[in-house]
């Protein structure tokens, strides 16, 4: 013993060395207990926040990340089932059936004291049937939801139903298909149809929107409508916002058909095609301020052109006024058409020149300028901004 004392010793280590080393290790012990015991209080501190905190941080989240939120703990284990916010998306399954199935389970496990205020159902895979979305349509149709908004490349059979629901004010619906041909939807302000199909049967007159009385925007993007129609009526007396784009009648334009406007209160309107639709106006647009026109094939035959001379003077009240260069080469094909013909707009303020691309070799001829803007007297050249040339007073 002697001798492994003296070795101990004679090698440095000393009994103050050693109890020095045992201080410190306490130290780090109690150190680690304190920085567990942090980390325990910030998750109880989480925990402890109140129902709509933790429903706001989980409505940003998809369905499925918030719902694998119930095993943190138990406090979380039902959070999930109240979210004001749903937000279904395919992205994060590998199976289309496993997130059917999911959705199928989150709302049937739904709290059903609790409201949801907003849906957002996203499904880039083609569905074998509508059931998983005509099932969001039953369960939603039942709440006082505001916003729907349903992406899915099916057939969907219950889109009438959502006429129950007197809360809803804002509808998107991408790649659908469907035989409704009519929203009856009292209290929607927004509705959003993107690339949708609807069969519309033989029916030659077309009123989709009449029971949105209260609709205030309305956005068509690539819909077909399949049938025998001759008169697309949109008749909404509260609209302000109108755009329609590639808007097909049997996948094709049909120079025939006649769009048919009953929107008093319209405040912008814009359309963008090849080809233009034949315009008709009910009444007239004095609340008209914005004006975007992009046809890219506009035929030089003189037919073509009096329908664009009229699709302007029904706008002669906007003071934003946006052209595509097509427009312009198109009215400089015919002289003869605007000589003598008074301009159709009176007030503009401010002109921009669609372009890809800013370019200086594209002038605007003299006879088309004084035709679109002879009636607006101080109207005059401003600047270049980005790929917009720009005209104001």
């Amino acid at each position: 013993m002697e001798k492994e004392r003296y070795s101990i010793y004679k090698s440095g280590v000393t009994k103050s060395w050693i109890d020095v080393k045992i201080r410190e290790a306490r130290k780090l012990g109690v150190a680690a207990k304190e920085k567990k015991r942090s980390r325990v209080v910030k998750k109880d501190r989480l925990s402890n926040l109140p129902d709509e905190v933790l429903h706001r941080i989980l409505s940003s989240l998809d369905a499925k990340s918030a719902v694998q939120t119930c095993v943190l703990s138990k406090r979380w284990t039902h959070v999930w089932t109240s979210l004001p916010v749903l937000n279904f998306c395919d992205s994060s399954f590998d199976d289309s059936l496993y997130f059917q199935c999911f959705v199928d389970h989150v709302l049937s496990r739904r709290d059903s004291s609790s409201n949801v205020y907003e849906l957002n159902f996203a499904c880039t895979d083609e569905l074998e049937d509508g059931h998983i979305v005509d099932s969001v349509v039953d369960h939603v149709s039942l709440t006082s939801i505001q916003v729907l908004s349903i992406l899915a490349e099916c057939v969907i059979g219950k889109l009438p139903q959502l006429s129950l629901c007197q809360s809803l004010t804002t509808l998107k619906l991408a790649h659908i298909s469907t035989e409704t041909t009519t929203f009856d939807f009292v209290s929607l302000e927004n509705l959003y149809l993107l690339d949708c199909r609807f069969e519309c049967g033989v029916e030659e007159l077309l009123d989709p929107f009449r029971g949105c009385v209260n609709l205030k925007h309305l956005y068509l993007h690539r819909c077909q409508y399949y049938g025998g129609i001759h008169r697309f009526q949109i008749f909404v007396p509260q609209l302000t916002h109108l755009s329609i784009s590639w808007m097909g009648m049997n996948e094709m334009f049909d120079s025939d058909c006649v769009v048919e406007l009953f929107t008093p209160k319209l405040q912008y309107f814009r359309y963008h095609d090849s080809d233009l639709y034949d315009f008709s106006i009910e009444g007239n647009l004095p609340f008209i301020e914005q004006v975007d026109i992009d046809v890219g094939c506009l035929t030089n035959d003189t037919d073509s052109l009096l329908l664009l001379i009229q699709l302007f003077e029904m706008m002669g009240s906007a003071r934003f006024v946006s052209l595509s260069p097509a427009i312009i080469q198109a009215l400089a094909m015919i002289p003869d058409l605007l000589d003598g013909r008074a301009s159709p707009f009176s007030r503009v303020h401010t002109f921009e020149l669609n372009m890809d691309r800013p370019s200086s070799s594209f002038v605007i001829p003299p006879n088309v300028m004084a035709y679109l803007f002879s009636g607006s007297p101080a109207f005059d050249f401003h600047e270049w901004e980005g790929s917009k040339e720009c005209k104001t007073i």
